[in-house]
């Protein structure tokens, strides 16, 4: 099936973030198409893969015999895992989730990303609307304006 609007989702909604239920009503929408992909269905070397991201973000626990070591690094494991099947569901139906995006931004009518790089107490009641994904563009903004690759 061809995309009859090749826009990249950063195109067709550009800096628009959807409210905290909006978020979580479209990743439950996600989570069930994703349910046809199995989770344990990827290669193990693509898993340590995702590990070896996972330790290079400073995720992993340094102490491995702590008593909560292994319950942080399956949780985190979960999430990596989710976010790869997530970017094999846009690759395979990138016209299903763009559906649901759209379905996401007029059910829940979102809104332009806050401009603010402060973050204030008021925000931090409504982290998945008005602090990860700004957090998310601070951090990549900053990377942006480092690549001179210069020596240190």
């Amino acid at each position: 099936m061809v995309d009859d609007n090749p826009q990249t989702l950063n195109e067709e909604f550009p800096e628009l973030v959807l409210p905290e239920q909006g978020v979580v009503d479209l990743t439950d929408k996600l989570t069930e198409y994703m349910t046809a992909i199995e989770l344990g269905g990827m290669p193990d070397i693509i898993g340590q893969v995702l590990d070896d991201f996972i330790d290079q973000s400073g995720c992993m626990p340094e102490d491995l015999r702590d008593a909560e070591a292994f319950d942080q690094i399956t949780s985190t494991q979960l999430a990596v895992t989710l976010a790869y099947q997530l970017g094999r569901l846009e690759g395979r139906s990138p016209q299903l989730v763009r559906r649901l995006i759209r379905e996401s931004v007029e059910k829940w009518e979102a809104k332009p990303l806050a401009e603010s790089p402060e973050i204030s107490d008021a925000d931090l009641r409504r982290p998945k609307e008005l602090v990860y994904p700004r957090l998310r563009r601070l951090e990549y903004a900053e990377d942006d304006e480092d690549d001179d690759y210069s020596d240190e």
